[in-house]
């Protein structure tokens, strides 16, 4: 078959999983290229913060976490912390590959030029989370940086705003790639192919289908970038990937409606000290349970027809901008730093008709949209909560029981945003993407978020950094495996 170009590898996808897979085949000998759909490089790892790793040198050299009363995790207790949470719906070879080799990964960054200031977690005071979150100088952005130069010094071809359209396959065997460039068709060569394209994350039909999130899909704030749209798990599926348990988990965190992740009205929103209702204007949960971002996505998520309003009164915001925030979002909202923007944010959007200011909380209701009746017998009951220290609806924390009591009383649209969508591709440990009978296509891999393994139907945000983690790692394993099979 005749190609306009070959390539002993082709990645489709220039972020971290496309990069780093990129790297460890180009410096084994391999011709390399990475067909990148987007005018530059980097995809979601630009926003990333933290990488996850177990029993790393950095975790080493550090001894101990900055807690009294926690440790670093050992490999073992990884292991354990993915297939518990998915309710061992992870498999099982892709945990460990990753975890086998996450340690590895800090240390191939760190010869990149990264250098880490610390191994923390995301949520201080959630118990659940493991200290796995190694934070860089300069986050993902200065990571995405030194990988790109690191791939560009050895030797990778990168085309640019050249998106591949589908895979080139003979007698069972992927050997290329179809790409569109300048408007023309581009067939791309190769001895195998790497799926790196990020997912499907602002695809929300591919959502809905492919995910227990269905019934809010369309009302995510979505965060990824536009260009994940699950073109690697369609290519995939046109050369025989496992189309019978396709599952895809959005990462889901929460905020303000349509606001950034830093958003100050976005971080008081999501705060225990409020109360969170839905369209029937009463509560649907606990409000501790924002100590961990990642469990307040789903609750958001599963609400009648997406609609979710954080109710805050004056006493709630001075005490935000004075004594700051009670939970983390990473590094966007810092554990205790105050929301200084939050005055200023909350009157520029009730003065936008975004969030809405009242009196009463009858008057606020009629503003939302709610009852008036169930929203103020909300309320009446929520401060008699607060009075005896008690909350026998929901149990949230006596710490977080804060009276609704001092005017004027805010209202805050909030709504589930995903940061990606985790899975779909089906692989096994060395990241071959395999069949229904779970035999690897010969010449096709799939790395980061294109592929299914890590997870559940749920993101573990009691790994932080898991996401990011999978993403290196998972390029480097496929990286290193096709070079050793072309020895």
């Amino acid at each position: 078959m005749a190609f306009d170009t070959e390539y002993d590898l082709v990645v489709i996808g220039g972020g971290a999983s496309g990069k780093s897979a990129a790297l460890e085949a180009a410096r084994a000998g391999k011709s390399v290229v990475i067909l990148e759909k987007m005018p530059e490089t980097g995809g979601l790892s630009m926003f990333a913060e933290g990488t996850a790793a177990f029993e790393s040198s950095e975790q080493k050299k550090l001894g101990k976490p900055a807690h009294p009363d926690r440790h670093f995790p050992t490999k073992q207790e990884g292991y354990d912390k993915f297939n518990s949470y998915s309710h061992y719906r992870a498999n099982f070879d892709v945990v460990r590959a990753f975890v086998d080799n996450s340690a590895d990964t800090i240390d191939f960054l760190k010869d990149l030029g990264v250098e880490y200031k610390t191994v923390t977690i995301a949520a201080y005071d959630d118990p659940n989370e493991v200290w796995t979150f190694h934070l860089p100088d300069g986050l993902g952005a200065r990571v995405q940086e030194l990988l790109l130069s690191a791939v560009e010094h050895a030797g990778v071809d990168i085309f640019t705003e050249t998106p591949a359209t589908e895979l080139i396959i003979e007698d069972g065997k992927v050997v290329g790639v179809v790409a569109e460039s300048e408007g023309e068709p581009l067939r791309v060569g190769g001895k195998a192919v790497v799926l790196a394209t990020g997912g499907m994350g602002s695809n929300p039909e591919l959502i809905a289908k492919y995910s227990w999130f269905a019934p809010s899909a369309y009302n995510m704030n979505t965060l990824t970038p536009l260009q994940n749209m699950g073109d690697g798990l369609q290519m995939a599926l046109s050369a025989g990937a496992d189309d019978t348990n396709i599952v895809t988990c959005p990462i889901l965190a929460a905020g303000a409606r349509d606001k950034a992740m830093d958003s100050h009205i976005g971080a008081a929103g999501v705060q225990p000290g409020a109360i969170w209702i839905n369209k029937t204007g009463r509560r649907f949960a606990n409000e501790g349970t924002a100590e961990n971002i990642g469990d307040i996505g789903p609750l958001y998520g599963k609400q009648p027809d997406g609609i979710v309003w954080s109710v805050l009164d004056q006493a709630n915001i001075d005490r935000l901008v004075e004594n700051g925030s009670e939970i983390s979002i990473g590094e966007f909202v810092v554990f205790g730093r105050p929301l200084d923007r939050l005055r200023m944010e909350l009157d520029q959007d009730v003065a936008d008709g975004v969030a809405f200011a009242a009196n009463t909380p009858e008057e606020l209701a009629e503003k939302i949209g709610v009852s008036p009746e169930n929203f103020a017998a909300t309320v009446a009951a929520y401060n008699e909560a607060c009075a005896a220290g008690d909350d026998k609806e929901f149990f949230k924390q006596e710490k977080y029981l804060r009276p609704l009591s001092t005017p004027p009383f805010y209202a805050v649209a909030l709504a589930t945003g995903t940061m990606g969508s985790a899975g779909g591709i089906r692989i096994n440990g060395n990241m071959q993407v395999v069949d229904k009978d779970y035999e690897p296509i010969p010449g096709l891999y799939a790395v980061g978020l294109d592929a299914t393994g890590l997870y559940g139907d749920s993101y573990n945000m009691e790994v932080p950094g898991a996401a990011n983690g999978f993403a290196h790692t998972s390029g480097r394993i496929a990286g290193r495996h096709f070079a050793a099979q072309q020895a």
